[in-house]
């Protein structure tokens, strides 16, 4: 069947040549549509509770991209005129900022950061706690009272210690460059710095902002992968067909992926680059099969064409069945109702298939032009022979009593596996963000802001009404402040607010600034006509912050200690615990904005659909070998060491504290058809073997010494090329690269040891048919 498809496509080749180099012409045009961005709400799963109440709310309390200043001083504190005047340029220039959400910059020197104050002539009023900086000794030491008195500002804004100070500023999410904002920023605080003051920057905009300016340095190491993959090429064939043929492959299915995204206008996430790497080196492990094959039946033929067909005949099933097993990994990312994955799904899975064309059919097509390779006698070349004794010493491990010791070490990894992968934790596993490294000046400035203020990350609850005026309601307010100070109570909450905290000064201030009277009233009246005055004594855009000016909708901003995965999962759960134990009358709590509450989302989407995506990643993998060699008994060999090394994966995540999170789901996804391919080809040559020499041991040694020396050679070009990848400035690029070499190593041996061993073993009839011995 797949002889007489060969033959068609070869006797055809030319117009097949000219119609697979045009829709690479037309998808090279489509590549203009393509744009590099990542989006906050791409990352975030819009059908999640938590992230509509975010979309709901964003534009009126407070957004994900948040940007957190702190300027720390080193000897002192920070109620020195010189100081303060850097909070004052500071607030200023970054107000300036397009994209700014003005209503959501917070500091000393900004208005809406305001002190009660009562006399008999204009009764409540609320005034800037510092309009203009303090010039005299007097006027600092006046300010430093006033702050310390103010419990709205004192600890939040202001380090306990007095050593720190905190300009905090939203943008708006739709109006958002990353990129520009982190070189705005970077300009203004950078020329406040001196011996006596650093100053720490966090927030999304800032880490997705230093990525895209250091993106350049991923470029230098993408182009490093490939020239140390054209010279492991070089070196393995020394011919320029084992060179060129590949690299052709990898980019023909690379513009075609690209152009398909350009198609769809989709853009470019920078945040993904890995995956494209991981589909363009299944199309490089592809090619190297069939170049390898080729060779070998040009040896026997001596004629292009007919080796070509041969090629196809042996290579074309177990290779689409490979291709296809990684299509659906990756389309089965598109489950996970997160844009991003969707979008990967939808693009990978394009960019996979055509490795169909690329690689099983332009490849037997291309190398049926090029100039026959040399036909080499045996022992001519040095790399041969010791590539042909390794191969041969690896089979003994699958044909001789060696086996057994296969089978040990595969129950002991299986142990070791079983320990480590209990450790991996979904979300992030250390504070800053896991894209880059700890002693990364980002994150570095996380741990210290986290140190002094407790607010490296910001949950929102919002507390939404059935009516007009509904938080005028004495219960809804002190039910309000019941949860904060439930919140409070965890070591990983640092501080709360909402616009319940405003009652008690306001009452006391009223009341002849009695401390008694420092409480939320009871009679809806009293709270009613407290809250009037604290719209009436505040100026626009004051209290936006924290109630909508129907009185409507209140919001609660939690202040976390980071967003690790932990960390998450416990605060939300004490908030559903008190909410559970608390209803509300005429309101209700929603859950959960701002970037913690879309974290958690994602956290728990990824804990919900990655083991579901893996099951069913792993069923298709057992129904297209079942259905390919019309076997039960296939699907379920060809799935066992792809099990084993997927849950090694696990392990070494879980060794190395690498979070399963929106960034490694992917790369989990399409790992777990990563190297069925490996054993589809050996497997498959074992099978052709034994039809022509009726030898199970000799079948199996001749297809790990062939089809095998291919398997090794590509772990071996992905080794090398990964290696560079240690020296990327991204953590997150590094550990997906020593996954990646780990899981093409676990693949290998799986494909090269495992399934030969256990298809020695039981000799199923998919393979020797009725015959065994």
């Amino acid at each position: 069947m797949y002889e007489r498809l060969g033959r068609f496509i070869l006797k055809y080749r030319l117009a097949t040549l000219l119609i697979i180099l045009g829709l690479t012409g037309f998808f090279t045009y489509e590549i203009k549509n393509v744009w590099m961005e990542s989006p906050v709400i791409d990352l975030f799963p819009t059908t999640h509770p938590y992230v509509q109440t975010f979309l709901k709310y964003s534009k009126i309390f407070s957004g994900a991209s948040r940007v957190v200043i702190q300027l720390e001083v080193k000897n002192g504190d920070i109620f020195n005129r010189k100081t303060l005047e850097k909070v004052a340029r500071i607030t200023k220039e970054v107000e300036l900022i397009p994209g700014i959400n003005n209503y959501q910059v917070l500091s000393l020197s900004q208005r809406k950061v305001k002190e009660q104050k009562y006399d008999t002539e204009r009764g409540i009023r609320y005034e800037p706690i510092m309009t203009v900086v303090p010039k005299t000794e007097a006027e600092i030491e006046n300010l430093r009272n006033r702050i310390y008195a103010n419990r709205r500002v004192f600890g939040s804004l202001v380090s306990l210690d007095s050593k720190a100070t905190l300009i905090v500023a939203g943008f708006f999410d739709n109006k958002l460059d990353p990129k520009m904002i982190y070189n705005r920023v970077r300009e203004i605080t950078e020329k406040e710095e001196d011996g006596n003051t650093s100053v720490h920057v966090i927030g999304r905009p800032i880490s997705v902002g230093y990525i895209l300016q250091k993106y350049p340095e991923l470029v230098k190491l993408f182009f490093a992968t490939v020239i140390s993959m054209i010279l492991v090429l070089a070196i393995y064939f020394r011919d320029v067909r084992g060179v060129i043929v590949p690299l052709l492959t990898a980019a023909i299915s690379a513009i075609w992926g690209l152009g398909f995204m350009g198609i769809l206008k989709i853009n470019f996430d920078p945040l993904v680059i890995v995956v494209p790497f991981i589909i363009s080196a299944r199309a490089l492990s592809h090619s190297v099969q069939l170049i390898e094959r080729f060779y070998e039946e040009y040896q026997s033929r001596g004629d292009r064409v007919e080796a070509a067909v041969a090629t196809f005949d042996g290579i074309f099933k177990p290779g689409m069945a490979g291709i296809v097993t990684d299509v659906i990994g990756v389309v089965l990312v598109w489950l996970t109702p997160i844009p991003l994955m969707q979008k990967l799904g939808l693009t990978g899975g394009f960019w996979i298939a055509s490795i169909i064309v690329s690689d099983l059919i332009f490849n037997p097509v291309l190398l049926s032009y090029l100039p026959p390779p040399k036909v080499k006698q045996e022992g001519t070349n040095t790399f041969a022979v010791i590539g042909n004794k390794l191969m041969s010493a690896i089979a003994l491990f699958s044909v001789t009593r060696l086996r057994y010791v296969t089978f040990g070490v595969v129950a002991v990894i299986a142990v070791v596996g079983f320990l480590f992968a209990r450790l991996l934790v979904i979300g992030d596993v250390n504070p800053g963000t896991a894209m880059l490294w700890p002693d990364s000046k980002y994150n570095l400035d996380t741990k210290r802001i986290s140190e002094k203020f407790r607010n490296a990350d910001e949950i929102t609850v919002v507390v939404e009404g059935e009516g007009q005026e509904a938080i005028k309601n004495p219960s809804i307010l002190h039910k309000m402040g019941a949860f904060q100070r439930h919140m409070e109570s965890i070591p990983e909450v640092g501080a709360t607010s909402s616009i319940a905290d405003f009652f008690p000064g306001t009452v006391s201030l009223w009341h002849g600034n009695d401390p008694k009277w420092e409480l939320v009233p009871e009679d809806p009246v009293e709270t009613g006509f407290f809250m009037e005055l604290l719209f009436q004594g505040s100026e626009p855009g004051d209290l936006v912050r924290f109630i909508t000016i129907d009185k409507r909708n209140a919001n609660i901003s939690v202040n976390l200690l980071n967003h690790k995965g932990e960390t998450l999962r416990t605060v939300i759960d004490h908030a559903k615990k008190f909410i559970d134990e608390n209803p509300l009358q005429g309101a209700t709590f929603r859950l959960a904005g701002g970037m913690g509450g879309l974290l958690a989302a994602i956290n728990e989407l990824v804990a919900y659909y990655e083991f579901r995506i893996t099951l069913l990643a792993f069923l298709s993998v057992f129904v297209i070998c079942a259905w390919s060699y019309r076997s039960f008994l296939a699907g379920i060999l060809f799935l066992t060491p792809l099990v084993l090394s997927n849950y090694m994966c696990y392990a070494l995540m879980g060794a190395r504290n690498i979070g399963m999170d929106v960034n490694s789901l992917p790369v989990v996804s399409i790992g777990v058809g990563l190297g069925v391919d490996y054993g589809l080809y050996v497997v498959e040559r074992v099978k052709q073997e034994y039809e022509r020499t009726r030898n199970i041991e000799g079948s199996i040694t001749t297809a790990i010494c062939t089809a095998g020396k291919a398997v090794l050679f590509t772990a071996i070009t992905m080794v090398v090329g990964v290696a560079f990848w240690g020296f990327s400035f991204l953590k997150f690029q590094a550990d997906m690269g020593i996954l990646l070499v780990f899981w093409m190593i676990m693949a290998m041996l799986g494909g090269l040891t495992l399934l030969p061993a256990l298809v020695y073993v039981i000799k199923p009839k998919f393979v020797f048919g009725s015959l065994k011995g």
